[in-house]
This record gives C-alpha cells, sequence and structure tokens, in this order.
C-alpha cells in the first residue's frame, strides 16, 4: 500500500478530516505504510503527499480530508435548504 492509499483508507474509515498529526500517528499505529528504511513516516511526509495530491485530498491549513467527502458534505448542506 501506498502513503496516498494509506492516509486515503484512514480518513473513509474515520469518516472526518484530521490533522497532518493525527494522520501520522493512526498510519504509524496502524503500520499501513512502512518506509524502506523501517522508520516511522513523519508529519512532513504527510503534508507534502496530501498537498501533492490536491485532486484527491482538500487541504484546510493542518486539516486534510477527501475531496470526495467534502464535495458531499458541501452538496448535503445546500440540498437542505427549504
Amino acid at each position: 500500500m501506498t502513503l496516498h492509499e494509506a492516509i486515503e483508507k484512514l480518513l473513509k474509515e474515520e469518516g472526518r478530516s484530521m490533522t497532518t498529526s493525527e494522520i501520522t500517528t493512526a498510519l504509524n499505529d496502524k503500520k499501513w505504510f512502512t518506509k524502506k528504511d523501517g522508520s516511522e513516516i513523519c508529519e512532513f511526509q504527510v503534508h507534502g503527499r496530501t498537498h501533492s495530491l490536491f485532486r484527491l485530498f482538500k487541504r484546510d491549513g493542518l486539516e486534510v480530508s477527501l475531496k470526495d467527502q467534502a464535495d458531499q458534505t458541501t452538496s448535503g448542506s445546500s440540498n437542505e435548504e427549504r
């Protein structure tokens, strides 16, 4: 599993946006992604991957969410208007 696949899986499982710190801690605990040298991932890696894959992830400061989850939230609120 790649790092961005692990981040995507985690965000889907949690069903909410998470900070880069929360993502880093959870992924290191779950061990869904391991670096070739066996060391833990760091927040900088999570930040970099979520920033470069802007088509998949939405960034709001340190908060990261999936683009499709953010779009569903936005479209869901507009449907509730009377």
